[in-house]
């Protein structure tokens, strides 16, 4: 990536820029999990794999798996391998390929030369530190030094053999597959020391009472412990139990001195002991072929020793040194970082909560939090560069397209099959009085000013049907003095309302202090879940939220005290005709259709497609790790919010974000003519610049054409 050209096309996807750079190739596990979250990878790099096994093909099955398969290929079907320095002279020597040396392979350096197979010291792509034994973080340092000290004798004890049998015998033919034939019988299978002087009777008492204990029976489980803690009979012929020599060790069958290493000049490499006793040597550092024809197991075949790390090392960061920069450098993305823009404490918090995920699986670009005071301090942030995303309603992002250039690129998707919800009205089963065609002097509930479904669409409705007095396209106005009593988080914000503030659009509103009536998620009666609670508990007759906001706050769903007694069918819909309807007849009874809320960066002048690409490509990746709902407190889910909080930086009804095709990423194009109309009857300057622009144009064409 740094110095060959291969471009990178996934910055969190190393393989795709893989399958982009190289031809068909064997690069086991490629289409795993681990290194195919998304399932989108290519089988090019599968397509040299040759496993038959089900399931096994371009996995840790795979003949051309692991050191050895990649020569395999390598001879059989590829151009070149990426190997250790030792491989080939260790898997020539290893699995005996006839008609091969060593001479008829060479290393390909980095600067295009070629070298000899010995000269892999020049002629190398970097060296990597190897393999490692790792414990829990958890464990103390003393339990820590107990394992490296007994790892450290063990490979000493049992290091690498010259040959698969020691025999002590100079008959090895006699007993081909080793074993021992002194006492052969005196261990079990499970390596229990076998009591060969004790009386066995062979399935019948003899008449004895079982009860009486066998007076001749000496029985090895009778505690009569040595200074290392082994039972000693008085009565057993074995001399390991009964050596004088302080430096023979007491578990050791064949009483060796631990400090010769059982091997003499004979030609099998076993102790020539007089007793003609030969044994099986095991070697920690072999695998092939006493285990089968697999290599590595365990420890690495090329291994000699294990080296006790000192307490500074054991960090995997302190341990890999200067190649961690290589890892992390496949990791490489042309954007470094996204900021997000949130406009609450609590959407902060879940933001660095978020931040803290996905740095966990080392997801690119990073992702930082930035707040801000208001949805249009966003907009502005995002315009000069001070953010570069942020998760707004289909209102504000007509605000942000039409004022700031901004675009929408990632939508959100809920229980339909597009980006979209319904915009219902809901007033209480218990409230039959209350209709969608008269409510005059009724106290209302909306998710905030100038929003989609919480002011847009409801007032287009009472507008255009002529139930509302229109003031001039003054639609606060109109509302203030149709209603009696509302909560419509931001009507008196001077970002907002750059009119008359109505003091009555807040009375409803629960918010405390400099919180009240906040456009933002400090105000408790804010968003769609914020109106419907408006109506529980607020006093409010009727609230205009999205069809799933009801079911998410009925039936136990919620665990907050105001939430905890609501049932589905203590609620209805007020449907446009006067009529009512059930929670769920949302299709049939609604207010309009509205899109999704989607995620907005930069536009104009200041857009960048690798930028747009990079930032989708994080959230995708973000939501296959952390978009499953959980209410774990150690996990943390992108679209679930904290109690008493809801629908904090995502709606908590999402089920998946989406892409939006570039074409579409124009905020007319993405809200569609149905919003813009419903904006219109709501906003008289809503269609203001489009006319602007329009007349403009004209008076230059018809200048062009009068010169």
């Amino acid at each position: 990536m740094k110095e060959g050209g291969m471009e990178i096309v996934d910055c969190n996807n190393h393989i795709k820029s893989a399958t982009n750079y190289f031809g068909p190739s064997c690069s086991v596990n490629c289409l795993s999990d681990k290194y195919n979250p998304i399932g989108d990878n290519s089988d090019k790099l599968c397509q040299l794999c040759i496993g038959k096994i089900p399931g096994g093909r371009c996995t840790d099955a795979d003949p051309y798996a692991g050191y050895e398969g990649a020569f395999k290929c390598l001879l059989e079907a590829g151009e070149i391998a990426f190997l250790k320095h030792n491989s080939v002279p260790e898997i020539i020597e290893k699995l005996g390929f006839t008609g091969l040396s060593i001479d008829s392979f060479e290393l390909l350096c980095k600067d295009g030369s070629r070298r000899p197979i010995s000269d892999y010291l020049a002629c190398n792509w970097g060296k990597v530190p190897s393999d490692a034994v790792v414990v829990s973080s958890a464990t103390s340092f003393e339990i820590r030094t107990k394992l490296q000290k007994f790892l450290e004798k063990f490979s000493k004890k049992y290091p690498k053999a010259h040959s698969n049998i020691t025999y002590t015998s100079t008959t090895p033919s006699n007993f081909p597959y080793g074993g021992n034939q002194y006492n052969q019988q005196q261990y079990d299978q499970f390596g229990n020391r076998i009591n060969r002087f004790k009386r066995q009777d062979y399935g019948t008492n003899y008449g004895r009472d079982e009860s009486t204990p066998d007076p001749f029976a000496r029985d090895p489980y009778v505690l009569n412990p040595n200074q290392y803690g082994v039972n000693i009979d008085p009565y057993d012929r074995d001399v390991k139990y009964n050596t004088g020599d302080a430096n023979r060790d007491p578990y050791d069958p064949y009483n060796r001195d631990p400090y010769y290493d059982g091997r003499d000049s004979n030609e099998y490499g076993g102790n020539n002991r007089t007793n003609g006793t030969f044994y099986e040597n095991f070697s920690l550092f072999e695998s092939v072929p006493r285990y089968g024809d697999r290599s590595n197991l365990l420890f690495q075949d090329a291994a000699r020793h294990i080296a006790p790390l000192p307490e500074n090392l054991q960090t995997f960061s302190s341990f890999l040194g200067p190649a961690l920069d290589t890892i992390m450098g496949v990791r490489d993305c042309p954007v470094n970082r996204m900021i997000l823009c949130v406009t609450s404490d609590a959407e902060k918090n879940k933001c660095v909560k978020m931040r803290t995920a996905l740095k966990s699986q080392l997801l690119k670009p990073e992702m930082e939090c930035y707040k801000g005071h208001s949805q249009i301090h966003c907009m502005q942030a995002i315009r000069s560069g001070t953010a570069d995303v942020a998760v707004f309603d289909a209102g504000d992002i007509y605000t942000a397209g039409l004022n700031f250039e901004l675009v929408p690129f990632i939508s959100e998707v809920y229980n339909l099959d597009e980006p979209e919800y319904y915009v219902v009205a809901v007033a209480k089963e218990s409230d039959p009085s209350t209709e969608l065609t008269y409510l005059k002097n009724k106290n209302t509930c909306h998710g905030g000013i100038n929003t989609a479904a919480g002011w847009v669409y409801p007032l287009a409705f009472l507008i255009s049907n002529g139930w509302i007095r229109p003031y001039g396209c003054n639609s606060i106005r109109a509302a203030a003095e149709y209603f009696a009593k509302s909560c419509v988080p931001g009507a008196i914000s001077t970002e907002y309302n750059t009119g008359v503030p109505y003091d009555n659009m807040c009375d409803l509103c629960h918010g405390a202090s400099f919180r009240y009536c906040r456009r933002d998620a400090s105000e408790d009666y804010y968003g769609h879940t914020g109106a419907f609670r408006c109506l529980v508990e607020g006093g409010g007759h009727v609230a205009f939220v999205k069809h799933t906001t009801v079911t998410e706050n009925t039936g136990g769903k919620k665990r907050e005290w105001w939430a905890r007694d609501n049932l589905n069918d203590d609620y209805e819909l007020l449907c446009p005709d006067g009529t009512r309807a059930e929670i769920h007849e949302y299709k049939r009874c609604n207010l309009g259709k509205v899109k999704a809320n989607a995620i907005i960066a930069r536009g104009g002048y200041g857009y960048n497609e690798t930028h747009i690409n990079a930032y989708i490509n994080l959230f995708m990746y973000a939501q296959t790790l952390f978009g499953k709902k959980s209410t774990d407190e150690f996990s943390f889910s992108m679209y679930s919010s904290p109690a008493p909080y809801s629908d904090l930086i995502f709606q908590d009804a999402t089920t998946q974000l989406k892409m939006i095709e570039p074409y579409k990423r124009h905020y007319a194009e993405y809200l569609g003519s149905d919003f813009l109309r419903a904006k219109r009857v709501v906003d008289c300057h809503a269609g203001s610049i489009g006319i602007s622009l329009s007349v403009t144009t004209f008076i230059i064409c018809l200048v062009t054409f009068l010169l």
